[in-house]
């Protein structure tokens, strides 16, 4: 179990998954969040998402982050 001053970092946030878990780590009395919007930090870059691991070394990662509208890719209206 981690302690209440260990670095969670929570991909997503902003969403509502994300959001939810954040509220809930700090109603819990977890002070070390970290979080970043899509602008700040693009998950799909390997370099930057890279670079922000060296630099933050989170203890934990809950990764919550998603496209919105991506359960709809492919389908198609009859």
């Amino acid at each position: 179990m981690l302690d209440k001053q260990s670095k969670i970092y929570v991909a997503g946030h902003n969403g509502l998954v994300g959001s939810a878990i954040w509220n809930n780590l700090k109603q819990r009395g977890y002070t070390n969040l970290v979080g970043r919007s899509h602008k700040e930090l693009d998950l799909t870059d390997q370099v930057a998402v890279k670079q922000f691991f060296d630099e933050e070394r989170p203890d934990a990662v809950v990764l919550a982050a998603a496209f919105v509208g991506a359960s709809c890719i492919g389908l198609t209206s009859s």
